[in-house]
């Protein structure tokens, strides 16, 4: 246990960014939110209740410097497509506290879902490996791609076409 924020650190500054295909079905989870621009502290983000949506999935940590740098990007897509697209973050604690993911979107004046997984089941279910790692789930709430690595915006938009042609 001792090597774990070791191993996370490695993982995340030793990983390319890489995007791949997959076709499994998303699976379901419910987390409890911190407070955001858009959402109040405790709400309930429901993956479930998002059938018929296309909803993107990024799992992070505050610690992590990708992560960082990434979530600017990620709030710019969300205030962008919120209309017709989920956005949620979902934080693996362990090098950090719920309190200091709050802090982080407090301060970054973050708009999109956030909270914690605090058992890590979302992560493990997810097979999330790298961090940061972007999930793509589509509207009949299968998980059309993942994104391993820091994503920008650009990418983002090009995975959101992919998967409204994909729809169509």
């Amino acid at each position: 246990m001792k090597y774990l924020p070791i191993t996370l650190c490695l993982a995340v500054f030793l990983s390319a960014c890489s995007f791949i295909e997959n076709t499994e079905i998303a699976p379901p989870f419910k987390i409890d939110l911190y407070e955001t621009v858009d959402y109040k502290k405790n709400a309930v983000f429901d993956l479930s209740l998002q059938s018929g949506k296309l909803t993107v999935v990024n799992f992070w940590f505050p610690a992590c410097p990708p992560c960082v740098a990434e979530f600017p990007q990620i709030d710019q897509f969300y205030l962008e497509n919120k209309n017709s697209v989920k956005v949620v973050g979902i934080q693996l604690l362990g090098l950090d506290s719920a309190q200091d993911g709050q802090d982080f979107v407090t301060e970054k004046n973050i708009h999109f879902a956030v909270g914690a997984d605090p058992t890590g089941k979302v992560s493990v279910d997810y097979h999330i490996k790298v961090y940061p790692t972007t999930v793509f789930v589509d509207s009949q709430g299968h998980i059309a791609s993942h994104w391993q690595g820091e994503i920008s915006i650009e990418e983002l938009n090009k995975q959101l076409l992919i998967l409204r042609n994909k729809a169509n």
